[in-house]
């Protein structure tokens, strides 16, 4: 997966993180899978600067 790619991803993932905290405001076991994801997608491009 290139750095792009990653960018992108992790794009798209804060947005849909601040959509749903817009509808809902609390946490939620789906915000939590988000905000997982986003952690795994930003150590990815701690790995392979």
């Amino acid at each position: 997966m290139s750095k792009q790619d990653v960018l992108l991803q992790i794009e798209q993932l804060r947005k849909e993180l601040n959509d749903q905290y817009k509808k809902q405001a609390s946490i939620t076991p789906e915000l939590v899978a988000l905000s997982v994801q986003l952690d795994h997608l930003l150590n990815e491009l701690h790995l392979h600067p």
